[in-house]
């Protein structure tokens, strides 16, 4: 029997009143968590059969299941989605899930192997991948998101952000807040909208750090092979390898480090 062909599915609506916060995990799979209507949790599930290497049984009951007793629990305003008891219920299925939230909704998403797609909340938003994409947009204060394998992108942040992945690109642009990317293995991309501290760091990628069109910096850049491209500074310092100076008369702090790639700082 080949369990992908196994499909089963459940949903549910939870009235609220007032602000929410939604906690989602999956073990595999896919996370989406996008603005709906206000006073109302949309739910949506997919649970699909997924072909491995190792045989988990009967993966048809198992998603009988999961339909019959859906992954929602409920404190209040309060929600999560996706914990499961018996853990054995998620061997050789992906789950899908989908929720609709109020604009006044906080998220934490969770995936072991999976993407991660949150859209248009209040936040903060927190996100964490083993192994998978995060994207996050149009969050109106705080995120965190963390992937051990994976590319991390946000965009249009009105807060900080905070994004480290061990191997993978980051992009984080239009953020009105400090910003703060690590990662060991791939590109970074940032741009401010306002200006605050500035942290990326990268064993090996190429670095590109736009600023914010008005406001003070203090930059400090460094990387042991590659070249250095930013706008004219006052009050330079240069070495061997790394560059120091003012932008604007001075202000925000931002340092950059990469130990093997190019860095761009642009107005």
């Amino acid at each position: 029997m080949n369990p992908s062909k196994h499909e089963g599915s459940f949903e549910r609506t939870l009235t609220v009143d007032g602000r929410v916060r939604l906690d989602v995990s999956i073990n595999s799979g896919v996370i989406r968590v996008l603005r709906g209507e206000p006073g109302q949790v949309h739910i949506r599930g997919v649970v699909r059969g997924r072909s491995t290497l190792f045989p988990w049984g009967d993966t048809g009951s198992r998603i009988r299941r999961i339909e019959a007793g859906p992954p929602i629990a409920r404190d209040g305003n309060t929600i999560t989605v996706g914990d499961v008891m018996d853990r054995w219920l998620l061997r050789g299925v992906n789950l899908l899930i989908e929720v609709t939230v109020p604009q006044a909704t906080e998220v934490r998403a969770l995936a072991d192997s999976g993407d991660i797609r949150i859209d248009s909340v209040d936040g903060p938003v927190e996100c964490e991948a083993d192994s998978g994409e995060i994207t996050i947009a149009q969050i109106a204060s705080e995120v965190r998101a963390k992937a051990d394998s994976g590319s991390i992108r946000i965009r249009a942040v009105n807060g900080p952000i905070d994004a480290h992945t061990d191997s993978g690109s980051i992009e984080a642009l239009e953020i009105a807040g400090t910003i703060d990317a690590v990662t060991d293995n791939g590109e970074v991309s940032v741009s401010q909208t306002k200006p605050a501290t500035i942290c990326v760091h990268t064993d090996n990628g190429r670095v590109r750090v736009q600023l914010a069109p008005e406001g003070g910096y203090s930059l400090r850049v460094r990387t042991d092979n590659g070249r250095i491209e930013t706008p004219p500074l006052t009050r330079q310092r240069s070495a061997r390898h790394e560059l120091e100076g003012d932008i604007r008369g001075g202000g925000s702090v931002v340092d950059i480090e990469t130990d093997n790639g190019d860095i761009e700082v642009l107005l």
